[in-house]
């Protein structure tokens, strides 16, 4: 663990979207980001991972990333708010939140002919309909997020911190349930996670406040923060932090939101470009 001295000497917070932002479409951090991250933490700046991941994920420990004395983890799109040591396991809760029974069964409602998957804590549960693609889809997402599924013949029991529906139409599938007037009245909205999956998203506790309880642990404000995203889940973080950078390829809301686009993507290794060019800017 980092000493007292090396913890007062970190003065801005970096946060960083995984998927479609840290990692390569490989699902990686690639050696070109991993260590630019470690010279923004040798520099001054807190670690934070932002993802619709969560501990039942593949997750890059601090170890991987190096970055000495732990790093700070909104998961599972602000459902939970962590600090993780080195070598990634949770040893401060500083947030958790479970969806309640109705919102389960809101979205159940619409998932009768599709796979879904419900992250509670750090377990993931499974339900798929008969059939080869919906088998297919469970595995696709699993080996991509570097999980492992219990199957079950119902969720119904289940209150996670996130719920995702595995399709190959996700923008028809949000665009149907943000359709149904006061579809988001309980607080729990649904956005595109992926190429065949769509995810919740509390949105009284989205990555942005889970940013802000970040940044009261540390003592520091928004206008401390540089985001990096891609995500129409990274778009309020995006807006509000003191400096939001898009990838070049990302969805339309997050560049809307964010202050500037990057010229690259994230298999350009956009985030260690960007890095070097801020880092470069602080010293002179």
């Amino acid at each position: 663990m980092a000493s007292e001295s090396n913890k007062l000497a970190k003065n801005k917070l970096l946060c960083l979207d995984l998927d479609g932002t840290l990692y390569n479409s490989n699902h990686r951090v690639s050696p070109a980001n991993a260590k630019m991250v470690s010279e923004a933490s040798k520099n001054g700046y807190e670690i934070c991972l932002c993802s619709g991941r969560g501990p039942t994920m593949y997750v890059p420990t601090a170890k991987e990333l190096g970055v000495e004395g732990g790093i700070y983890m909104v998961g599972y799109n602000g459902a939970v708010v962590y600090r993780l040591d080195e070598d990634g396991c949770i040893f401060h809760r500083l947030f958790e939140t479970l969806m309640t029974k109705e919102q389960v069964m809101k979205i159940l409602k619409f998932t009768q002919d599709l796979g879904v998957e419900m992250d509670v804590g750090d377990k993931l549960y499974a339900k798929v309909p008969e059939g080869e693609e919906h088998r297919k889809l469970l595995k696709a997402h699993t080996d991509l997020c570097g999980s492992s599924a219990e199957i079950l013949l119902s969720l119904h029991s289940k209150t996670p911190n996130k719920i995702s529906v595995l399709t190959n139409d996700p923008k028809e599938f949000v665009d149907m349930c943000n359709s149904i007037e006061g579809f988001c009245d309980d607080g729990i909205g649904i956005v595109v996670g992926g190429k065949f999956w769509c995810e919740t998203i509390n949105l009284s506790h989205d990555k942005k406040v889970g940013i802000s309880l970040v940044l009261k642990e540390i003592g520091l404000a928004f206008e401390d923060c540089l985001y990096f995203g891609d995500g129409a889940n990274d778009a309020t973080s995006l807006k509000n932090c003191g400096l939001g950078i898009a990838m070049k390829s990302a969805k339309p809301e997050a560049i809307a939101s964010a202050n500037f686009v990057s010229e690259w993507t994230n298999d350009e290794d956009a985030v260690a470009k960007e890095l070097e060019i801020l880092l470069n800017e602080e010293k002179t």
